[in-house]
């Protein structure tokens, strides 16, 4: 029982024990920076208009998710008259995703960065079914393969030896090419769909450092999806795909960037 407890404590905070393990190792590093005597390495790296990379990501993803009027309407039933219901939640899950960088100086303190990617995602939601034979949660995993292309502003504090602390910002357009219409059999078998196109806004904190031959960055950023990825299918039998009217990516990523 009180492994349980923790655990589920654990899955309630979570993104505030990503958030303060970070700014944590941020603030070490930070201290450290500030009574290293050693050499400063790449000197004039700030210098260069143009600086090349590649990242390695893995994100905790998940759908927000908003219920249907229809959803809220059996559910008011089933508390007068005892019917049977459907609850559907969302569950965080892990992927993972991988690109590359094109960053672009614009001023001493602010650069413009191209970080094109492919992502792997498989989110998922769970429904429970009264009416079922079985209690147990119904997960369904609606997995896709993104095509990500962010498009970010950096701002960079001063460098403090080696190390430097920098926010970023901006959008982000992906395509994705798992939900490219299936087979009308497979179509007869689906329980959710989802559309191909979505639109983010990501933001972040990160930790430039500065090894002799290369730069690396851990970065953690936000990202939240701006569109409806809900796509409704022509089946009322359907009981899982009527309990939503809305469906939003939403990502909490650790990032490494080597540059």
């Amino acid at each position: 029982m009180a492994f349980t407890h923790i655990r589920d404590q654990f899955d309630l905070h979570r993104y505030k024990i990503i958030v303060l393990a970070f700014l944590l190792l941020s603030i070490t590093h930070t201290s450290i920076a500030q009574t290293n005597k050693a050499p400063q390495n790449k000197p004039g790296y700030d210098d260069k208009l143009v600086h090349y990379g590649f990242y390695l990501a893995m994100p905790l993803t998940k759908y927000n998710l908003e219920h249907s009027q229809w959803y809220a309407d059996q559910l008011a039933l089933a508390a007068v008259e005892g019917s049977p219901y459907i609850t559907a939640n969302t569950k965080s899950n892990i992927g993972f995703y991988t690109g590359l960088v094109l960053n672009v100086r614009l001023a001493d303190y602010l650069d413009a960065r191209f970080v094109p990617g492919v992502g792997f995602y498989g989110r998922q939601i769970a429904f429970t079914n009264t009416a079922a034979e079985s209690s147990e949660e119904d997960i369904q995993t609606l997995s896709s393969t993104m095509i990500e292309l962010p498009l970010l502003l950096k701002y960079k504090a001063k460098r403090r030896g080696n190390f430097r602390m920098y926010f970023v910002g901006g959008i982000k357009p992906g395509i994705d090419m798992g939900s490219l219409k299936n087979s009308p059999e497979d179509a007869k078998t689906q329980l959710i769909q989802t559309k191909k196109f979505d639109l983010a806004l990501e933001y972040g904190v990160g930790l430039d450092i500065f090894y002799p031959y290369f730069k690396f960055a851990p970065e953690l950023r936000f990202s939240h999806g701006l569109m409806n990825m809900h796509d409704p299918l022509n089946d009322d039998l359907q009981l899982y795909d009527r309990s939503i009217q809305k469906l939003k990516n939403h990502n909490v990523s650790l990032i490494l960037f080597f540059e």
